[in-house]
């Protein structure tokens, strides 16, 4: 089985939700019907994340440009800051 392709961008913050025993059948029953037609956003974050942004667009009259026109843009310095990773120097064996 080939590893699965990263699908959660860098710049997603990792939280925690709880779910009633009928959210997760829910949720089941979605990812089982997308596999079903070889989907590949069946993971339970893309189940939610999907539903988020029906919910806001079909509900709230929201698109995603309408949320990213809110959220302040990155500055440069930490954009680029946030790609060097220090790697450790070897140590000296005599």
């Amino acid at each position: 089985m080939s590893p699965r392709e990263k699908h959660i961008p860098d710049d997603a913050h990792r939280t925690s939700i709880c779910l009633t025993a009928e959210d997760r059948a829910a949720i089941r029953w979605i990812s089982e019907v997308r596999r079903g037609l070889r989907d590949k956003r069946t993971t339970t974050n893309d189940i939610l994340v999907d539903a988020l942004w029906y919910f806001l667009e079909q509900t709230e009259q929201k698109t995603k440009n309408d949320i990213r026109a809110i959220i302040p843009a990155p500055k440069e310095e930490e954009t680029r800051q946030a790609k060097i990773k220090e790697m450790p120097r070897p140590s000296k064996k005599s």
